[in-house]
């Protein structure tokens, strides 16, 4: 069909010529487009459900336009790429084989079946079938010059007019028919019919030959599978017999190669082509490269299963094997239903889908999360927990430089909370100053490709080109091709897979959420799906902490932003945090608010945070674990299981398996008996990994450091991210119990002081004080009662040196106060004292120079506060008591 000019074309007039100028820069639209379907061609089959087509290839090579009237079969189409306003060459020629004008709905079907919708939402009617595609010989120079061309049209579509004034083009061809035969250089497409190979060895050979001496990554399925794939296949094929029978675990081996095979298929067509691979026997071309590249895969691996036949490969993609159920499988029915698709058929969020490169869903990966330009605040706004992320990867990168990956779904993400960010994270923010402010974070991700196979250690701005694409190759290995997604959503609802949009939400025609296309993907997506968390454990922190993290607490004399510095100092350190002073200082509820202000601020560092109070029975039963009676034993057996403490609790979430980072806030941690409560923690703080003398599923507990780590963490491995810190609280009353602590274990705390404030002898600035703090407590006290409280903490705190109370417990004392009458001041003033202050003074040695100090204000009712002293702290006040 269509090798040159037939009679017909030159009785019916010379052909039409149409030059295209197609511009240079890798991401304009109709360059994108101008790969994908003339250079690179498009699959049949994703045509096919689309309008009839006029071609018999597997391959087919199309072009389109928004133009009104068809082109004619037999006319031509000039392409060139276009550098500037006169810059550039020709590149190919292409015979119109076929044109037409869709109507819009098959318009807008074939734009998006044949992918131009991913780069623009315009729609193109005008659909142009090209064979043959040469390459052209035309130099634009002279051609321009026999035309009297002066530069590139406007239009990127448009005849050439070989008669205009000043034209010589006939002085130099006697026809336009010649012209195009003069022109044509290699015939690209459709490639000439390779021969079949007699022998798998001969095919073996040849592709070996035909991989080395072309242009193509010869590592390339290497690279989509992995080495430790091939020997998983490998091992189980071993003894496999075609059409035989197989045990379980192998059979669900089989299916994964299967699914593999399949979801690769598109790539390998458009390959086998390129390379001009022949068939074997009943394998096409596809099949053929694949069985033989394997097979050459496992030649350079050292593994001791089978290899890959094609009556093997032709039994695992037929099914025709018989599988004999495990022990294990038939004991324990499994749940077909996916994390994803429950949360969507229990909560019924709104399902939207996010189209991006291959390369941007690395850094997605990396922070665990989605961005939105600043244009798009509307659509970020519109997003709630809960929602739920189809994500679509392009198979262009955003960068030419990169490699072309499939295009399809590489995963779902159950979507968490929404943040702003300063600071870039994804490639093109470093590189070219774009800004993504609005940021969606991942509660739960689920992805298809190998993750082990990518680092999050690094920025992808610190990654070569070549390790970038490993990445993203790994990424997209086993997505959901387009092609395949647009099937199943039509077979659900009729409506294709939205591709045309960055930001898509699946709706019915009504408006209303539609939940079969996104559950119809999830089942298909769910076999190859992994759970990944999305904290990423090595990232340390290199925040600050904003000063309104405090709002509320009042300190004196910028004493509040010194400590939240000195806590960001210590933490960017990698030191844990104990907060030390005196009771009601504020040490507990600084340290909720810090780790609640890292929890919301750093959401890819961060899952949550835990306060704790420790007590003088704590083990390490408490903070590490230990074995329990196995809650999920449904057999009533006394079978024991690890259960992990509170510290490791924070470290893997007990609901999902996966990898969290909950900090944790210990207070009054000077109660615990630190070397029986922390005991192998001492090893773990120092950044050392060790091992517990617990197992789970025959393996030793593990707490392990993000340096020796090797890919996601096993059942049995609590990793401790590099970002998780300790923080805890300790009262300087109790100053014996600091001595307690051993250095061993103190050196990797940062000891930060929050003192009570001074307190000023003269009885008008001690009263500008007590307001001070009473104003940013919302408190408006009498001035007889600020007077007399403010009055009882001075003396409580300048009776002993270094005994003293913190603002917290005189709050305390002014809110019960204020509540009361003023006339009966002297008595709740007491009260206050008794049962706030009293409980500060358990255990401390001086405690009745305390209370005799206190009793000397004159507000207060020294019987009642006598009374009290002796039956609460075993005190007198008489001296000779």
């Amino acid at each position: 069909m269509g090798a040159g000019l037939s009679a017909a074309e030159d009785d019916n007039g010379p052909p039409t010529v149409y030059q295209v100028p197609v511009k240079t820069e890798a991401d304009e639209p109709i360059r994108i487009n101008f790969e994908r379907t003339v250079v690179d061609g498009v699959r049949r089959d994703r045509l096919a459900d689309v309008c009839e087509l006029p071609l018999e290839y597997e391959t087919l090579r199309v072009w389109g336009n928004r133009e009104d009237i068809a082109a004619d079969t037999g006319d031509y189409l000039l392409f060139a790429d276009r550098d500037g306003r006169r810059g550039g060459e020709y590149t190919l020629l292409a015979r119109i084989d076929h044109a037409t004008i869709l109507n819009e709905e098959t318009a807008t079907a074939f734009t998006d079946a044949i992918g131009w919708g991913d780069v623009s939402d315009a729609t193109y009617q005008h659909v142009m079938f090209l064979d043959p595609v040469f390459e052209t010989t035309l130099e634009r120079e002279d051609f321009w010059e026999a035309l009297g061309f002066r530069g590139w049209p406007n239009d990127a579509f448009s005849s050439i007019d070989f008669e205009r004034d000043g034209s010589t083009f006939f002085e130099e061809y006697d026809s336009i028919s010649d012209f195009i035969a003069e022109i044509r250089g290699h015939k690209l497409y459709p490639a000439e019919p390779p021969e079949d190979y007699e022998t798998l060895e001969a095919a073996m050979a040849d592709i070996r030959t035909r991989l080395e001496d072309s242009d193509r990554d010869v590592s390339w399925l290497e690279t989509r599978l992995g080495r430790a794939l091939i020997a998983e296949w490998s091992a189980a094929l071993s003894g496999f017999k075609p059409s035989g029978t197989v045990s379980a675990s192998t059979a669900a081996t089989f299916d994964q190669l299967r699914r593999i095979c399949e979801s690769l298929e598109p790539e390998l067509v458009e390959i086998a082509e390129e390379l001009g691979v022949g068939s074997h026997y009943s394998f096409a071309p596809a099949k053929t490269l694949f069985l033989c590249w394997v097979r050459i895969l496992q030649a350079e691996i050292d593994h001791a299963g089978g290899v890959l036949s094609q009556p093997r490969l032709n039994s695992i993609l037929r099914d025709t094997y018989t599988v004999t159920a495990d022990e294990e499988s038939m004991s324990e029915p499994s749940d077909s239903s996916h994390p994803a698709i429950s949360h969507v058929r229990a909560s019924t969020p709104a399902v939207y889908k996010f189209t991006a490169p291959p390369d941007y869903w690395l850094t997605s990966v990396e922070y665990g999360a989605v961005s939105f330009e600043a244009d798009h605040r509307d659509r970020w706004e519109g997003i709630s927990e809960g929602d739920v992320a189809i994500l679509h990867s392009r198979g262009e990168p955003s960068d030419g430089d990169l490699s072309r990956q499939p295009n399809g779904i590489i995963g779902v993400g159950i979507l968490g909370e929404r943040i702003e960010k300063d600071e870039p994270w994804w490639r093109d923010e470093h590189e070219t100053g774009a800004h993504y402010p609005f940021i969606v974070t991942f509660d739960r991700l689920f992805l298809t490709g190998s993750i082990d196979d990518i680092d999050t250690s690094r920025s992808i701005v610190d990654k070569s080109i070549a390790e970038i694409d490993r990445e993203t190759a790994a990424l997209t290995t086993g997505s959901l091709s387009i092609d395949r997604a647009n099937g199943l959503c039509g077979d659900a609802s009729g409506k294709g897979f939205p591709v045309q949009s960055e930001y898509a939400t699946f709706r019915n025609d009504d408006g209303t959420i539609d939940y079969d296309r996104p559950v119809a993907l999830l089942e298909a997506l769910s076999p190859e799906l992994r759970e990944v968390s999305p904290i990423n454990v090595h990232k340390p922190y290199r925040g600050s902490i904003p000063a309104e993290t405090l709002d509320g607490l009042y300190f004196p004399e910028e004493q509040g932003e010194r400590i939240l510095e000195q806590i960001a100092t210590a933490l960017r350190s990698g030191k844990h945090v104990l907060l030390t002073g005196p009771p009601g200082t504020g040490k507990t509820e600084i340290a909720r608010r810090v780790c609640s202000s890292l929890t919301d601020s750093y959401p890819y560092l961060y899952s949550d945070y835990e306060l704790t109070t420790a007590t003088a029975d704590w083990s390490t039963f408490d903070t590490v674990g230990g074995y329990m009676p196995n809650e999920s034993d449904e057999s009533g057996s006394d079978e024991l299981a690890f259960t992990p403490g509170v510290v490791l609790n924070r470290l893997k979430n007990d609901r999902t398996g996966t990898q969290s980072n909950d900090l944790i806030v210990i207070d009054e941690l000077n109660r615990a008996d630190i070397d029986k409560a922390f005991g192998q923690l001492f090893t773990l703080l120092s950044g050392q990994s060790v091992q517990l003398p617990y197992t789970k599923n025959g393996r030793e507990i593990e707490l392990t450091t993000t340096g020796e780590l090797t890919g996601l963490p096993a059942d049995n491995q609590y990793v401790v991210p590099d970002s998780w810190r300790i923080f805890a609280t300790m009262n300087t009353y109790d100053k014996t119990s600091l001595y307690e602590m051993s250095y061993a274990f103190m050196r990797r705390f940062a000891f930060i002081r929050v003192s009570a404030p001074e307190l000023p002898s003269d009885d008008d600035q001690l009263e500008d004080l007590v307001y001070e703090y009473a104003d940013a407590w919302g408190l408006d006290p009498d001035r007889n009662v600020a007077m007399a409280t403010g009055r009882v903490w001075r003396e409580t705190n300048d009776a002993v040196e270094e005994r003293a109370i913190g603002p917290a417990i005189v709050k305390d004392i002014l809110r019960y106060v204020d509540q009361h009458p003023e006339s009966d001041l002297e008595y709740h003033l007491t009260q206050a004292v008794i049962s706030y202050v009293f409980p500060q003074l358990e255990g401390v040695p001086k405690r009745r120079q305390i209370v005799r100090e206190i009793a000397a204000v004159r507000e207060i009712d020294e019987l009642l506060l006598e009374q009290a002293a002796r039956e609460m702290l075993q005190v007198a006040l008489a001296e000779n008591e």
